[in-house]
């Protein structure tokens, strides 16, 4: 409960800072000279991203909302796929620069490749599979809540070190860019090692093997006396 709650506290912090203006017509990335579709297609890109960020809280409480746990995995890969769609488009016509789109467009591209082998696991009734590939989109589509945290502490940084403004517009936004979903990849890739590290180690434990070997010693009695 306790993870849950601080991921819902702090998804909420974001949701609160992030959509308000884009619910009046507003918008927090430079508009001029944009594609007539830009704009419709931004806002949509937010709103599903906001509903697939719920959604995803739902899978840290699986001990207190295992009931729901398909219907918010269903609702997620729904929001995740046009997402991940319109990343792609939309990185194709940033206005922050060809290493920004970029990395958008390969942020986009992972997005669905996770998701999709996620779903292609479940669908084989590989839980496993399924859980590491869907970490891993979640990782991706929660990458932005970094991006917003970076992106001041970078700024401030170069500007305390003197970079000239010019270098930090050409380079701060992909840098940023690519920063984020790197970082929430890393650590989920370190979360998911640590935990495969751990389930070897109980599983190679002397109490493991014992108690594998009073198994086969238990079905071999058996086929004995048959």
């Amino acid at each position: 409960m306790k993870k849950l709650l601080v991921g819902a506290l702090v998804v909420l912090v974001f949701l609160a800072y992030s959509l308000p203006p884009y619910l009046t017509g507003g918008s927090r990335v430079p508009l001029d000279g944009q594609p007539s579709w830009y704009y419709a297609l931004l806002v949509g890109h937010i709103m599903l991203g906001a509903v697939a960020m719920a959604a995803g809280l739902v899978q840290l409480g699986r001990r207190w909302l295992s009931r729901y746990h398909r219907v918010a995995g269903r609702i997620y890969v729904a929001c995740a796929v046009p997402i991940g769609l319109a990343t792609i488009a939309i990185g194709t016509v940033t206005p922050f620069g060809p290493v920004n789109a970029a990395s958008n467009v390969t942020l986009g591209s992972l997005l669905l490749l996770f998701t999709t082998l996620g779903v292609r696991a479940i669908l084989r009734r590989d839980v496993t599979a399924h859980r590491r590939w869907m970490l891993r989109s979640a990782a991706l589509m929660y990458s932005v809540i970094i991006n917003r945290i970076l992106a001041p502490v970078l700024f401030i940084s170069l500007d305390a070190a003197g970079v000239p403004a010019a270098t930090m517009d050409a380079w701060g936004p992909g840098i940023v860019a690519w920063s984020s979903w790197l970082i929430a990849l890393g650590c989920c890739e370190w979360y998911l090692r640590g935990q495969a590290r751990r389930v070897r180690a109980q599983t190679s434990s002397p109490a493991a093997r014992r108690s594998r070997d009073l198994g086969a010693s238990g079905a071999g009695a058996a086929q004995a006396d048959v």
